[in-house]
C-alpha cells in the first residue's frame, strides 16, 4: 500500500528538494498533513484512503505546504538548540533561569531558587513535559481571565507540539497553545490568548477579527510586532551534546 501512495505522492508533483514521509494512521479519519521543525512533511493517512484522495489533498494543499515548509525551515535556522549542561539558559514567562543538574529529586524538572533543575537521569523530553504541564495551568487562568472581557464561556484549554503555530482553535471548540509558548513574556501571551479567544466568535482573519482584537487588546499590533521578533529565538526542543 506504501508503494502505491509513494507513487500518489509523486503525482502530485511536489518540489523534488522537500522531504517527505507517509504514515498509515488507522485510527484516523481524514488525511492529516503536519511540517516538522526540520522542514519535512509528515503524510498521515487513514487506512481506507486512496492514491486519488493523496494526489487531490497534497495538490489543494501545495501553497499552504510551501509556506510552511520555508517558515519551519527559516526557524529551524534561528531557534536555538540547548546543551544539557549547568549554567545553559532557559526561559519561562519571559523571565531567564540557569539549568543546574542534580542527583536527587522527586520530579524530573523542578523551578527553584532561580534555577531549572534538572534530576540527572532526566532530559529534554522532561523540560518539554515540565512547560507542558505548567503551562497548562497559567495558561487555564489566563484564558478564564480573558474570556469574560472577550465574550465567550471559557473553553477547555490543552497545551502540546503544534509545529509553526503558537495556538488554534480544535474543531471541538478547545482551545490549544504551543508547549513552547510558555517562554515568552505574559504580554506577548496575553496577545495569543485573546487571538485564539476571539477566534471561538471569528473563524477568520477578516475585518471583523481585527476589530474584536483591536477592541480587546489595542496594543495588538506593537504585540505582534514584538512576537515576530521574539518568537523565532524560543528553544523548540532542539538539543546538541556537550562539547
Amino acid at each position: 500500500m506504501t508503494d502505491i501512495l509513494d507513487a500518489a505522492v509523486e503525482r502530485a508533483g511536489l518540489p523534488v528538494h522537500w522531504s517527505w514521509r507517509i504514515e498509515v494512521r488507522p485510527r484516523r479519519r481524514t488525511l492529516g498533513l503536519d511540517v516538522l521543525p526540520d522542514g519535512s512533511i509528515v503524510i498521515a493517512v487513514p487506512r481506507q484512503t486512496t492514491p486519488e484522495d493523496v494526489t487531490g489533498v497534497l495538490r489543494e494543499r501545495r501553497l499552504w505546504l510551501a509556506k510552511a515548509v520555508r517558515r519551519r525551515e527559516a526557524l529551524a535556522a534561528e531557534h536555538p538548540a540547548k546543551e544539557l549542561v549547568n549554567g545553559e539558559g532557559f526561559t519561562y514567562l519571559g523571565r531567564h533561569y540557569r539549568l543546574l543538574l542534580v542527583d536527587e529529586q522527586t520530579a524530573p524538572v523542578r523551578l527553584r531558587g532561580g534555577w531549572l533543575r534538572l534530576r540527572g537521569d532526566a532530559g529534554a523530553a522532561d523540560i518539554v513535559d515540565w512547560y507542558r504541564v505548567r503551562g497548562r495551568h497559567w495558561l487555564i487562568e489566563k484564558v478564564r481571565s480573558w474570556a469574560g472581557r472577550v465574550g465567550v464561556e471559557p473553553p477547555e484549554v490543552l497545551v502540546r507540539d503544534l509545529s509553526t503555530r503558537w495556538g488554534l482553535r480544535t474543531k471541538d471548540r478547545s482551545l490549544a497553545f504551543h508547549w513552547a509558548s510558555m517562554q515568552l513574556s505574559p504580554d506577548l501571551l496575553d496577545l495569543v490568548v485573546v487571538h485564539e479567544l476571539i477566534h471561538l466568535l471569528v473563524p477568520r482573519h477578516d475585518d471583523e477579527f481585527r476589530q474584536r482584537l483591536l477592541v480587546a487588546l489595542p496594543e495588538a499590533v506593537v504585540l505582534e510586532s514584538k512576537l515576530h521578533d521574539e518568537g523565532r529565538r524560543v528553544w523548540m526542543g532542539a538539543v546538541r551534546a556537550a562539547l
